[in-house]
Parts: C-alpha cells; sequence; structure tokens
C-alpha cells in the first residue's frame, strides 16, 4: 500500500518559497557557530528548547527541521540510506534547504509585537507542512489571523493558560470553518483548554493526514523576527533528536561555522518509557512505511496506526518491526546515543542532564550558569526568569511526574540491564539506577 504524494504540497510550499524571499541569501556560509542538540527522542529536548528560546542571544528555528529535509529530498525513503541518516555524501544541491533554513531563523517575538502579514506568511506555511493534503491560501489565514487575535483581547482563559496556546485555540476554531479536517487535538496545546474550546470535537485515532511533512503534535508556531547578516555572529541553535543520525552532514553544512555538540542526555528507564508511551499515543508519526509492523503492544493495540513507525528511524531497524514495544524503544535510545558517542571524537561537547533541566531551582540555575558560560552569552533576564519559574509540558503525553516509569518496571528493568543498553547508560554516566528519576 503506498502513501499519496507530497507533491501537491511541496509546489504549494515552493510557490510560498517564491514570494519570501530570505534576508540572508548565503546561510550556509554565513553562519559563524552551529551548536545541535544532540540527544535521543523523548529526551527531555523539547522542554529544554522551549527554556533556550527565551535567549535573544542565540539564534534558533520556529521548530524542528525534518520538514525542511523533507522539502530538499533529503529524508527517508528519498536519500537512499533506509533510515534518518545523512552524511558528507549528501552534501549536493542545497537550494531548497539553505533558502527554507534562512527564512526561518531568527527569535520569538511576543503575540502583542507581532507583525501580522510576516505571522500571516508563516502560519500558512506551517498550516501547508501539518496539512499536506489542504490548499490552504494566504489571505485566509490572514483573516483567521486577525479573528483570533481579537477574540484573544476580548477573552481571558486565566493566568495558568499561556496566552500563545489560547491564541492558538482560537486561531484553529477560526481555520475550522474553512478546512474542518484541521483537527487541534494533533497539536501541543493543552487537552483541558481543547475541551472547552472544542467540546464537540472528538478525540482523533490515526494520523493526522496520509502523508506527513510536519510530525504531530504540531507546534503552536509564536510571531517571530528574522535574524539579519550581523546577527550571525551569534550561536544557531538545532535541535531534532533526528539529528542523532546526522551529525556529519550538519557540520558539513556549515563549513566556516564553529561546530559544537550539546549533548542532552536522560536515564535509560524513564526515556523508554516515554517512547513507550508515544508510540501509543495520537501523535508521532514520522515514516510511512506501506506495510503493518507487527509490534506487540503498538500495531496490535493501535491497528490505525500500524503502518506508521514513530520517531527516528535508526540505521538497522528493519531488524525491529516485529519485536515487542519495550524492545523496540529501548533500540530507539541506545541507538540515538551510540550515534551522537561514535560521532563525537575531539569534537566540542558539552554533556547535560535533563534530571538537572526539571529538578530544584538551583540545581537548574546552575546547570544554566554552566551552559550560558559554554555558549558565551550572559544568562539574561528572559532566560534567568524561565528557569526559575519552570515551563509548561511540552510534548508530553501524560503529566510528568518523578519515576514515572516505575508504572512499567517489570518491562524496563530487565532491557536497561541488557549490555548494549547497560554499556550506553554507563558511558552516559547513568550507572547507579537507584538515582534514575
Amino acid at each position: 500500500m503506498s502513501s499519496p504524494s507530497l507533491g501537491p504540497a511541496l509546489e504549494r510550499l515552493a510557490q510560498l518559497r517564491s514570494r519570501r524571499p530570505p534576508r540572508v541569501p548565503d546561510l550556509f556560509g554565513q553562519v559563524k557557530e552551529v551548536v545541535v542538540v544532540a540527544s535521543s527522542s523523548r529526551g527531555g529536548s523539547s522542554v529544554f528548547m522551549e527554556m533556550l528560546r527565551h535567549s535573544s542571544d542565540l539564534l534558533h528555528f520556529r521548530a524542528e527541521i525534518n520538514p525542511f529535509l523533507v522539502m530538499a529530498g533529503l529524508s527517508h525513503p528519498d536519500m537512499g540510506t533506509g533510515s534518518d541518516a545523512l552524511d558528507a555524501r549528501h552534501l549536493g544541491d542545497l537550494e531548497v534547504l539553505q533558502t527554507e533554513m534562512a527564512q526561518d531563523v531568527g527569535n520569538l517575538r511576543s503575540l502583542e509585537d507581532a507583525d501580522q502579514e510576516s505571522f500571516a506568511r508563516s502560519l500558512t506555511w506551517r498550516l501547508l507542512a501539518q496539512w499536506p493534503c489542504l490548499d490552504v491560501r494566504e489571505e485566509e489565514v490572514r483573516e483567521c489571523l486577525t479573528q483570533a487575535l481579537s477574540r484573544l483581547a476580548d477573552e481571558e482563559e486565566g493566568p495558568a493558560t499561556p496566552r500563545l496556546q489560547v491564541f492558538h485555540a482560537h486561531f484553529l476554531r477560526a481555520i475550522r470553518r474553512i478546512h474542518p479536517q484541521v483537527n487541534p487535538y494533533f497539536y501541543d496545546l493543552d487537552d483541558a483548554l481543547l475541551a472547552r474550546q472544542f467540546p464537540d470535537l472528538a478525540v482523533p485515532s490515526g494520523p493526522p493526514s496520509p502523508v506527513v511533512l510536519e510530525e504531530p503534535p504540531f507546534v503552536p508556531i509564536a510571531p517571530w523576527r528574522l535574524a539579519s547578516s550581523e546577527e550571525f555572529a551569534r550561536p544557531l541553535i538545532i535541535k531534532t533528536p533526528s539529528n542523532a543520525y546526522r551529525l556529519p552532514f550538519l557540520k558539513g553544512l556549515f563549513p566556516k561555522a564553529r561546530f559544537r555538540i550539546l549533548h542532552l542526555v536522560r536515564n535509560p528507564a524513564a526515556a523508554i518509557n516515554g517512547l513507550y508511551d508515544g508510540w501509543r499515543y495520537r501523535g508521532f508519526h514520522s515514516h510511512f512505511l506501506g506495510e503493518a509492523l507487527d509490534i506487540r503492544g503498538y500495531s496490535d493495540d493501535r491497528p490505525q496506526d500500524a503502518m506508521w513507525w514513530k520517531y527516528d528511524l535508526p540505521p538497522g531497524w528493519q531488524e525491529w518491526r516485529d519485536r515487542p514495544l519495550e524492545e523496540v524503544c529501548a533500540f530507539q535510545w541506545r541507538s540515538a546515543h551510540q550515534s551522537i558517542l561514535e560521532f563525537l571524537g575531539d569534537q566540542d561537547c558539552l554533556r547535560i542532564r535533563f534530571e538537572d533541566l526539571v529538578g530544584p531551582v538551583a540545581k537548574r540555575t546552575d546547570t544554566f550558569v554552566r551552559l550560558c558560560a559554554w555558549l558565551g552569552i550572559p544568562f539574561s533576564s528572559p532566560l534567568r526568569r524561565v528557569v526559575e519559574k519552570g515551563l509548561p509540558p511540552v510534548m508530553a503525553t501524560a503529566r510528568p511526574r518523578q519515576r514515572r516509569w516505575f508504572e512499567r518496571r517489570e518491562q524496563i528493568e530487565p532491557l536497561c540491564a541488557l549490555p548494549a543498553v547497560k554499556d550506553v547508560a554507563g558511558a552516559l554516566g547513568y550507572r547507579d539506577s537507584e538515582e534514575w528519576i
């Protein structure tokens, strides 16, 4: 069984690209420093990046870079590696990739400070990437944006609900009047907010679309300020868990840049448990395979998803398509970190534990002081505030709590004792499982 073609969506995105010239034509040559956040999936990189986005001393992308790679023909199966792996051999025709990335590099702006024309173009691009079978028009997005901002000004959800989430709920309600296929439950929005705003809408099952450019849960996009050439002395932060298999490619992509690795690690029990939850969740569809997987705990419980591989696609994944789900998750965790460790060698690297980012305030603060010193940036007020206050859950399948993995202890502990997993855990500094949270 074949998936519908991405061709029409890519044509619409190409038309949009032609109307959005990049402010910096030679992005790959102008970037002075690249910092790749290298991690496994469910390693905490999403919440970590949301914290880092509060620093204007860094340059960011709005979300992960996977959609850019798909548009440039640099994703599975187009690039022929049989997995998510990319290396220097794939540094060929990079015009589409460079243009799309150059149109995205910048920093957050507040909703109150939004340039509505620019914001409407960004939202149009994002909707086309999230719903590639829909013909979304910029003029209709502009009208929906106006309606959503007006509703936001008239209505308060309460201090516990971030304004960006409330804005997106209003925006999606307006879009659904034109494109009812858009389902807000595929967005990284609070379920309680969605239940209030869409009381008659059922929680979906199966993928959001027959084809995927951006993996769900979809990112709520904030207003953005594009970087100018003068700002490319700042470090550019890149985060996408699949990049664990693309580090040689990314290093070659920025030939003049200082290239550094920020290795984000998490104890294997918690990460494997997070992957297990995510495979059984309504999102995280990454690769349509054309034939059903036979993964016990996934294919039998979610037959509507059985043709989809979730999260990153490591080399050798084919040998795991008929294994129990917990074993697949352990394979994904160790494969990602093995690939990172093999690349590091004498690379400039800082290793940070996710547990230190969500621990007591003093520990979080010490961790970010060390990180900012390594990055060579100030621990500025906006970043300091979010570190001290904390963030709501990002890309979470359930409310975070310590040792959530204990609910599957009988499944997970034997996996962590396997030599292949235990060796990687030890290399990352996780030797005593009694300390794992």
